[in-house]
């Protein structure tokens, strides 16, 4: 053999051989990366939250099954154990921390979780957190009423006093200036109408902090003035029926701050915005600035929303309130309100009217998606049309019920925004909101499962009841054995997050899953799905 082939055949075996080390080490590297990548996947509490001393603030990781976890607030490290709950990709963690007792509010600090496992570390920062001072509330239950009518005052409280805002917005998203962590409009602020006026006690590059708790965008409201517009006080409240709402005109100085809360309500902490219960037997209307009341005892007409009202007087810290209890003609009859504020102060409630059934029901069903946007395309369909297909046989079953519907329009011209739909709904005032969608995990085919998406307290109710159904329909199906409950979970999608009615998101299935996607395509299973949902918003009409 030549030695100049002798020499290929050498520099041939070198070049293999460092091609072979070479794959090695990307193999390893690539391992060891996709490891990492699992490690903490998510935390929670997120954004900022307050606790008063004593409290007891949960702390959770979604972290690799098997890791040490462990959370760091105040100087101090907090274990978390690890549960039976899990994610996909992981394993919640979960632990607690007492809040110490404090003279004046305090910042803790920044929460930072860290996850260890195999000799690796990775870390995520979570909420902001402040230790506050208890708010004192001071009653003045209907002092000086009568069998005829209804009054109270508060005495000697000064006017606040400022920077007066106006919203200038139809409906202005609020934000709490201390949240639970949302990112988006507070589940728990109602959306100020239009006139409405507070004070600005700070801003950040987009909103005013206004004094009332709330924050809202600049783009929302305008600085009308400064100065004070004196304490309010609600001389007048009239009421009808017109068949289909209940209207409530109340007769104010100014167009106050103002919010409506249904009760009784739970959450699952004082952090978390997932609702534990919200079956509500009355509605609270709360005004800030408000130091007075003198209004003839309600009378509501029968098929009217309310049977009655109790009204009081509060000290909320230095704000005064009025606030009034409505008592709820049929349990778990509340959907919503929609207002309107003139600029003399007067303002509109109206209040869709209770239903038992479907049957007189107001129903607005969305299609997710549609036009040039046609959603998740992992299983091999577009989510769009799979949506639509679902949501058309959902209108025909909850029509055939008694049910009015309205499928919103998202199909011709050019795509319908998220915002865009509910406004769409907003106009035509509905009892509840269905939006219709199918779930994709890219690169994951084993993921399945029905789960129902919340965000206002008076939807839990409806997204459990329509999960509950949609899960027993997969156990009617072929493949019952994996069937997968998700659950009821609070979001913060766009089309969730209205307060003008109860509004829900549904994943019927995973595209993504062979499976599911088999029986989600199938036109012979799509009135066992529209059924299942049509019973899940009827229990929620029957106040159960």
């Amino acid at each position: 053999m030549s030695k100049r082939i002798c020499k290929k055949i050498l520099s041939m075996i070198t070049v293999l051989a460092f091609l072979a080390v070479s794959f090695g080490w990307m193999n390893v590297f690539a391992a060891d990366s996709a490891v990492m990548e699992q490690l903490l996947q998510d935390v929670s509490p997120k954004g900022s939250v307050s606790f008063l001393g004593g409290e007891t603030l949960e702390l959770r990781a979604l972290a690799a099954s098997g890791s040490t976890v462990t959370a760091q607030i105040n100087g101090q490290t907090v274990s978390l154990s690890a549960t039976s709950e899990r994610e996909e990709d992981g394993v919640w963690y979960t632990g607690s921390y007492t809040i110490p007792s404090v003279q004046s509010d305090k910042s803790l600090g920044q929460l930072k979780f860290t996850a260890e496992k195999d000799g690796r570390s990775e870390s995520r920062t979570g909420a902001e957190v402040q230790a506050v001072v208890l708010r004192k509330y001071v009653d003045v239950e209907n002092p000086g009423g009568s069998s005829g009518s209804q009054s109270g005052s508060l005495d000697n409280v000064t006017p606040a006093s400022g920077d007066i805002v106006r919203i200038n917005a139809e409906y202005a998203d609020i934000f709490s200036s201390v949240d639970r962590g949302e990112d988006y409009a507070s589940p728990y602020w109602y959306n100020l109408p239009k006139n409405t006026m507070d004070y600005a006690v700070g801003t950040t590059s987009s909103s005013y902090i206004l004094k009332s708790g709330r924050r809202v965008a600049k783009s929302n409201a305008t600085v009308v003035k400064t100065g004070t517009n004196g304490n309010n006080e609600i001389s007048g409240v009239s009421v009808r029926n017109d068949g289909e709402f209940t209207i409530l005109t109340i007769r104010q100085d100014w167009a106050v701050p103002f919010n409506l809360t249904p009760s009784p309500l739970s959450y699952a902490s004082s952090t978390s915005n997932t609702v534990t219960s919200c079956n509500p037997t009355s509605v609270v209307l709360t005004f800030d600035y408000t130091t007075a009341y003198s209004a003839g005892n309600l009378n509501f007409p029968s098929g009217s929303a309310f049977t009655g009202a109790s009204w009081k007087v509060v000290m909320n810290g230095d704000i005064p309130q009025v606030q009034v209890t409505l008592t709820l003609a049929q349990k778990g009859g509340y959907y919503g309100a929609y207002a309107e504020y003139r600029t003399d102060g007067t303002l509109t409630l109206k209040f869709l009217n209770p239903v038992d059934s479907l049957d007189g029901a107001r129903v607005v069903i969305d299609a997710g998606h549609g036009s040039s946007d046609p959603g998740n395309t992992g299983g091999g369909v577009d989510e769009a049309d799979v949506n639509l297909a679902h949501a058309e046989a959902l209108k025909e079953e909850l029509e055939a019920r008694g049910a009015t519907v309205y499928l919103l329009e998202t199909r011709s011209g050019s795509y319908v925004g998220v915002t865009e739909r509910a406004n769409m709904a907003i106009d035509w005032m509905p009892h509840v909101y269905i939006a219709v969608h199918q779930n994709s995990v890219s690169g994951n085919s084993a993921a399945r499962g029905v789960e129902t998406y919340y965000n206002t307290p008076w939807s839990q109710r409806l997204a459990q009841y329509i999960n509950d159904e949609l899960y027993q329909a997969y156990l009617t199906l072929p493949y019952a054995n994996n069937a997968k409950d998700r659950g009821n979970k609070f979001s913060e999608f766009a089309v969730t997050r209205t307060k003008q009615f109860a509004s829900v998101l549904i994943e019927y299935g995973f595209l993504t899953n062979s499976e599911e996607k088999a029986l989600l395509t199938n036109p012979a299973y799509y009135p066992v799905f529209a059924e299942a949902v049509a019973d899940g918003i009827d229990q929620f009409f029957s106040g159960k």
